[in-house]
């Protein structure tokens, strides 16, 4: 949130912003303005309300990776550090900053750049000593506001959070109350959920808002009524707007009727109950021109007024305020109600619509999904001829892992003739050597003795 208002007093505005890492006090007074830099180095965002003792507290996150939390008393700001933290890759942002009768409260989210996809809502509390835990993993979200709170009057607090898991968001309740968070209670599930605010009226009521989209956006309510903690009693869904554009919606109780505000088309629309939620009117618009106003987080700042957000504009002005009622002429009949035969047409309107445009999107896919079938087809051929080329081949293998057996049947049968020749060979040569002996013997005796010993037999002496 870009602006924070901790106090309105008449027509004095005190407000914090941030521009280029400074956060700046200011005071607005009849369309003079002053300025006045807290902090130079705040890296995300920050969050900021005032105590009971009547002292500013702001919470931020420097450029060294530190939480830090300012205090100005009287005139003076205290700097503290709350928690360092030595990993350069952490990041923190989505402060919310709430005290009550010297409890401090501390939620922001937490994650590190390598997973930027799985963010950890962490809470911290002070009271006389720091406790805390994570609350909540949220996953692929990659809007603000993902989360939400709300402190009660008995300092109970209350939370509503988003995250996605299987394509779709899921909207989450829980509470806070005797130092313990209760479990968690799924409120919504929808293809796109958004704007998720939460508010607690004098009557213990749980009032939760939120901008879901399947087909068009629709503005859903759901109500919690006081019951055992932690589920009481829930209330079914109401859509009390549609649209295809809706921009900043939030909650307000103001004079114990509760307001649903938001922007469609560069207009202020509202929609009312005066019986906490049961029913509700018709939105109308409100005049003013959304350009001439800016969206602040507010901090409790006017005892009739219960709202996280408001459009403000120079002269102080909220949006929505108790000028803008509900006539007859601008919808308000014997009793609320939501949608009538006109709104409806309009919503059929909208609905075929965005129904030509699915059937656009799903011939555009059929289109896609033929093509890639054609492409798959080729592959599935190419695929065949090869696996009969793999099988040439594999045949052609197997023919010459024949050959090559045959080959080495014949080899091994020519190397055992081979033996067997030069076994011959050496016995014919032993031979010639015993022939060479007795001729030496024969050669100093007669021709006939020389004829008698080479035909003599070898058992004649």
């Amino acid at each position: 949130m870009d602006k924070v208002l901790i106090k309105k007093k008449d027509d004095l505005l005190q407000y914090l912003y941030l521009k280029d890492k400074k956060i700046i006090l200011c005071f607005a007074k009849s369309g003079d303005i002053t300025e006045e830099v807290i902090a130079d180095d705040c890296f995300t965002d920050f969050d900021a309300c005032y105590d009971e003792d009547g002292n500013k507290n702001v919470i931020y996150y420097n450029q060294e990776n530190e939480i830090i939390f300012l205090t100005q008393k009287s005139s003076e700001w205290t700097k503290k550090v709350l928690y360092a933290y030595k990993d350069k890759k952490t990041h923190i942002s989505n402060f919310n900053l709430l005290i009550k009768e010297k409890i401090l409260h501390i939620f922001f989210a937490i994650h590190n750049s390598n997973n930027p996809h799985e963010v950890y809502l962490i809470h911290q509390k002070w009271d006389k000593s720091w406790s805390g835990s994570n609350i909540a993993l949220i996953k692929n979200i990659s809007f603000t506001p993902f989360y939400n709170l709300f402190l009660d009057e008995e300092g109970n607090i209350h939370l509503i959070y988003i995250t996605k898991e299987k394509n779709k968001h899921q909207l989450y309740y829980a509470c806070y109350i005797k130092d313990r968070w209760s479990q968690k209670s799924l409120i919504a599930e929808a293809e796109s959920i958004f704007f998720p605010d939460v508010i607690v009226d004098s009557e213990k009521n749980v009032h939760i808002l939120w901008v879901e989209e399947d087909i068009i956006q629709e503005i859903k309510y759901k109500k919690k009524t006081p019951g055992s903690w932690p589920k009481g009693s829930w209330s079914s869904s109401l859509t009390l707007a549609y649209s295809n554009n809706i921009k900043s919606c939030y909650f307000t109780v103001l004079e114990n009727n509760l307001w649903c505000t938001y922007i469609q088309n560069n207009v202020f629309f509202t929609a009312m109950s005066s019986d906490n939620g049961t029913s509700w009117s018709k939105p109308f618009k409100i005049p003013p021109f959304p350009s001439d106003y800016t969206l602040f987080k507010l901090k409790n700042i006017k005892d009739n007024l219960k709202s996280n957000y408001s459009f403000i504009n120079s002269e102080g002005d909220f949006i929505p305020s108790l000028q803008y009622k509900l006539t007859r002429k601008n919808g308000e009949k014997d009793s609320y109600f939501t949608f009538y035969i006109k709104e409806v047409q309009e919503y059929l309107n909208i609905l075929i619509k965005k129904i030509e445009n699915i059937k656009e999107e799903k011939r555009l896919l059929e289109e896609e999904l033929t093509r890639k079938n054609s492409e798959l087809t080729i592959k599935n051929r190419n695929i065949t001829e090869l696996q009969e080329l793999v099988k040439q081949i594999s045949e052609e293998k197997a023919k010459i892992a024949l050959k090559a057996d045959n080959y080495n049947t014949m080899v091994n049968s020519l190397l055992l003739e081979n033996e067997n020749l030069k076994k011959q060979i050496k016995d014919l040569q032993n031979k010639i050597i015993l022939l060479s002996n007795k001729i030496e013997m024969l050669q100093n005796t007669s021709t006939i003795e020389k004829i008698k010993n080479i035909f003599k037999k070898p058992d004649q002496s």
